[in-house]
């Protein structure tokens, strides 16, 4: 009998990061998260920093769903 192939977690979280900076980023540069009127008392961070922030977010738990989904793969292999 042949066990079952058992997923490689590297690809998974590594998928997962990129499609979550993509998606910050896209959030980021749509300006939905944008103030319709910066305050002057405040410092406002620039398009690319907003980028950047969000896409690391993103990337970071999109990174720990895709780690999820591959150790619910795992399981579920071992269990067949």
């Amino acid at each position: 009998m042949s066990s079952a192939r058992r997923p490689r977690f590297l690809p998974f979280i590594v998928t997962g990061a990129v499609i979550g900076f993509l998606v910050g980023a896209l959030l980021a540069s749509g300006g939905w998260f944008a103030e319709p009127e910066p305050s002057t008392l405040q410092g406002t961070y620039g398009p690319s920093a907003a980028v950047g922030y969000l896409g690391l977010i993103g990337a970071g738990l999109f990174a720990l769903l895709a780690a999820l989904v591959a150790l619910a793969v795992d399981w579920w292999s071992r269990r067949s």
